[in-house]
């Protein structure tokens, strides 16, 4: 199971939750234990981010999940684990300067304080869960993610993401596309493995835009017909258990080679799945007066996938400044993007896309020219096309 909140435009909705968060667990979708000796066991994987702009004043980010310390008694269809006690909880993966605060722990929460009170652009936490034993009541469990301000500021919303716990037997996965790289024009089939669904019903959604589906079901294999954009799919899982529906959702996209570019680039950056790394992140510092700053990196892909860029950059009044991209990956034309600052456009975004097949290498071009106060992020991510999660190895190497 995949969920992401981002993080929102901040003219639109300045005190939302001020991070994009994401979880993913395993196995997906959560299924209940049997009973106590014969458990679910699963594992979690939750990344909190930073992915605007600027920093963010905060004193403490906190991590709830809803459990029991050690009592089997004591489950309910809200609990993850009514055993907290024998979760495995590896070191966290912090930003520099951060650090765990224990000085008075509860079962199931985590809290995090960054150095100076404040969250830079980019920093990213990823907490990590093994050998959970899971709930034997099937339900909705809550991972809720807060924030703590300093005094006198404005509060921040929780950030909830809802696990839902399906009855023993329910498998939805590997959900893929036959041929995840096509040439424009050309079709594929979607395919998946699907068992114990004679209760669940499904929604479909290709690029966002919900389809129709009669009866509410969806069987495998699914033609795609002829595409011509990279195209995101996505199925969610649904199944009303008392008065709430459990819900599961997986995502697939299948890329377009000389296909036309459209917003599913974005679609398919919000994709980038918890327990999968940064490939590599860019950052064009301030710079006063004229300057250009180059880097190159290699990537040397492990599985089938897609390399996804964001380009983020912004300056100050009418600063002008080019933040530029070029992918050059084996067996595919260059592909390259450019995110300009100057005029009134302050703040401006930007997406690349190249598959990169496992094997094969991928050189990373990276170019900033600043005039005045700017400042340009690059972030890389990685989507899996094979089910094969392994993501690139990436270098710097010299120009």
């Amino acid at each position: 199971m995949t969920s992401t909140i981002a993080a929102p435009d901040t003219d639109t909705a300045e005190r939302d939750f001020p991070f994009r968060s994401s979880i993913s667990t395993q196995p997906a979708p959560m299924t209940v234990s049997k009973d106590s000796n014969t458990p679910t066991k699963a594992s979690l994987d939750l990344l909190i981010s930073n992915d605007g702009f600027s920093h963010i004043d905060i004193e403490s980010l906190t991590i709830t999940f809803t459990v029991a310390d050690d009592n089997w008694g004591q489950d309910a269809s809200g609990i993850l684990t009514p055993v907290w006690n024998k979760v495995s909880r590896p070191k966290p993966e912090l930003p520099p300067g951060w650090a765990e605060d224990t000085s008075s722990p509860e079962p199931g929460q985590f809290t995090f304080k960054p150095e100076n009170k404040k969250v830079k652009p980019n920093d990213a936490l990823r907490l990590h869960l093994d050998d959970i034993h899971v709930s034997a009541i099937e339900g909705i469990t809550d991972v809720v993610v807060s924030v703590e301000v300093p005094d006198g500021q404005p509060e921040f919303k929780d950030a909830t993401h809802s696990i839902g716990k399906f009855p023993i037997g329910f498998e939805m996965k590997d959900f893929r596309a036959d041929d995840p790289i096509v040439e424009n024009g050309q079709s594929t089939k979607l395919n998946w493995k699907v068992g114990g669904d004679d209760n669940v019903v499904y929604n479909f959604f290709v690029n966002g835009v919900e389809k129709e589906l009669r009866s509410g079901r969806i069987e495998p294999p699914f033609d795609t017909g002829p595409l011509h954009a990279t195209t995101v799919y996505k199925i969610t899982a649904k199944q009303q258990v008392g008065g709430d529906w459990l819900l599961y959702s997986d995502s697939t996209v299948v890329h377009v080679h000389g296909g036309e570019i459209t917003a599913a680039n974005a679609l398919i950056a919000g994709l980038r799945p918890a327990l999968l790394k940064t490939l590599l992140s860019y950052h064009s510092f301030e710079v006063i007066g004229a300057g250009t700053e180059e880097s190159k990196y290699r990537c040397t892909g492990s599985a089938d996938g897609l390399i996804v860029g964001e380009l983020k950059i912004t300056g100050e009044g009418k600063a002008e400044a080019e933040l530029a991209v070029r992918l050059t990956c084996e067996g595919f034309p260059p592909v390259e993007a450019k995110a300009p600052a100057g005029g009134n456009d302050l703040y401006f975004g930007q997406y690349i896309i190249m598959p990169l097949p496992g094997g094969e290498v991928c050189e990373v071009q990276v170019k900033a020219k600043n005039v005045e106060t700017t400042t340009g992020w690059v972030n890389l991510h990685w989507v899996s096309l094979s089910g094969d999660n392994r993501s690139p190895k990436c270098e710097q190497v010299p120009v």
